[in-house]
């Protein structure tokens, strides 16, 4: 239990209402019920507020202070934001497991294995591996020869991760992940194709979060590399030789064909699509379903296959929705026309 005065003071709100209101858990705003908190990130959902149960909402400052009406409510500038850090004060689950290595585990005489890291049952780990402090491997997680794991990171169960690979601090990767195995490179030879030995590797860096069957590829010869504060969704196909820049979102089915770069702070929306070498800049926002076949500039707002700056797609769609009435009016004229040819 918490005090709504000490939620107010985490996400540095403005109280509207009893201080000492006493909050035990969050909720959505049509499902909360009495001691616990609710929120509204999205100003459709304001309707909801006069009928919810909940003994206290996070609203952002444009929010209608009679919507509020008698509620219990914390106001801030980013309310997603502030729901985030109320929901982790009352995050009860743990990934935790107890430290130390399992008897279960296999684990090489040449592995490094940190004292405070945990490594459950059916574990194997390879000759060469460093395991960092604070570490948490789940069953069934498979480490090649010579990777790294960093500090404080998760590891769920059956994620595969091939030789040397290197994982930064308090990265998590979500199950059945693969990271490291051979880019898709073949050459033909007259009568049939032959497989380009991938030699290069892995690096994830600090803070990346890699969602659940993801595929992130080794390079060719050099590094795929992943940088700092990435997420990424389920599903993903990531090939050799990319890079994404930091803090970068890759969303659900987004394919990257081999030696793209995505620069810093970019979102592929779900089943984007990036064609090989081509270069993303920073801070580029690509929709649902976009296919990029060539170099985008920085800042871009893109959408549609092949990419097109987004207002040049939103306007083409617009002439597609009118073509039905367009084809009618050119068969009326059409008709027309041969009438009047006929009279002469």
């Amino acid at each position: 239990m918490i005090r709504l005065k000490k939620l107010a003071e985490e996400v540095n709100g403005h109280l509207v209402g009893e201080g000492n209101t006493p909050i035990t858990g969050v909720a959505g705003i049509k499902e909360a019920k009495k001691g616990e908190i609710s929120f509204l990130t999205n100003v459709s959902y304001q309707k909801y507020l006069k009928d919810t149960k909940a003994s206290a909402v996070i609203v952002g400052e444009n929010t209608n202070v009679q919507d509020i009406g008698n509620l219990n409510a914390i106001i801030v500038k980013n309310p997603p934001l502030a729901y985030a850090i109320v929901a982790d004060l009352f995050n009860t689950r743990t990934h935790k497991q107890t430290v130390g290595r399992s008897r279960l585990a296999f684990i090489a005489k040449g592995a490094k294995i940190s004292k405070t890291a945990s490594i459950a049952p059916f574990v194997h780990i390879e000759d060469g591996v460093v395991i960092k402090k604070n570490v948490t491997i789940f069953p069934f997680v498979y480490i090649g020869r010579n990777s790294t794991v960093g500090d404080g990171t998760q590891i769920f169960p059956n994620v595969t991760i091939y030789d040397g690979v290197k994982i930064g601090r308090n990265v998590i990767v979500h199950s059945g992940t693969v990271i490291g195995s051979d880019g898709f490179a073949y050459t033909w030879d007259g009568s049939k194709h032959v497989k380009i030995p991938q030699l290069g590797s892995v690096e994830i860096e600090d803070e990346v979060e890699i969602g659940s069957n993801v595929t992130i590829d080794r390079a060719s010869l050099e590094k795929t590399i992943i940088k700092k504060g990435v997420k990424i969704d389920n599903l993903v196909q990531i090939a050799h030789n990319v890079t994404i820049g930091e803090n970068s979102i890759i969303v659900a089915q987004v394919g990257i064909a081999g030696s793209a770069t995505i620069g810093k702070n970019v979102v592929l929306a779900g089943q984007a699509g990036v064609r090989d070498h081509v270069i993303v800049g920073d801070n580029v926002q690509a929709g649902g379903q976009t296919g990029i076949t060539k170099d985008v500039p920085a800042n871009s707002l893109i959408m549609g296959t092949p990419h097109l700056p987004f207002k040049e797609w939103a306007k083409l769609q617009g002439y597609f929705k009118m073509l039905p009435q367009l084809f009618a009016k050119m068969k009326q004229v059409e008709k027309k026309l041969n009438l009047e040819g006929e009279d002469d």
